[in-house]
């Protein structure tokens, strides 16, 4: 593994060394946050179906956030917000651009604000939607309707 610095010093990770980091559990902690998330549903996205995709970021942020003990910040329905909202802008997005084009043509990602636009912050505090999936109750989800198969 090559390790490379942005000009800030901090590391620059290429996507299968972040990927493993992440799935192993190295990844520093201190640094994951909301950008990090998206990066892994984009990851994921790109390598699986929605439905293996959502599974394996699930899976992979609950025991990411058991080991790092941070148990609490686990909330499911945004989990899996996010993820869809990856996946309908993957479905706008050429294919051979990296993450930060990919982010660069869909700003609104990085914006932390945008559930609020689908959830009432009431909805999103209660511990059905941080444990399992809820609908939202200000305004449907844009759908998923078009899937990549291969």
């Amino acid at each position: 593994m090559t390790e490379t610095h942005s000009g800030s010093g901090a590391r620059v990770w290429s996507d299968e060394d972040f990927l493993r980091a992440f799935e192993d559990l190295s990844f520093p902690a201190e640094q994951f946050h909301h950008r990090e998330h998206l990066r892994v549903a984009w990851l994921y996205l790109r390598s699986s179906d929605a439905t293996r995709a959502a599974e394996r970021m699930c899976a992979g942020i609950r025991r990411f956030a058991n080991h790092h003990g941070a148990t609490g910040k686990i909330h499911h329905t945004l989990t899996l917000f996010w993820m869809r909202m990856v996946g309908i802008a993957l479905v706008e997005t050429a294919e051979d651009g990296g993450f930060v084009e990919f982010l660069a043509e869909h700003p609104e990602l990085c914006g932390k604000n945008l559930p609020a636009t689908y959830y009432s912050q009431d909805l999103l505090q209660t511990g059905a939607a941080r444990e399992g999936w809820v609908e939202p109750d200000l305004q449907p989800l844009p759908n998923l309707r078009v899937y990549r198969c291969c």
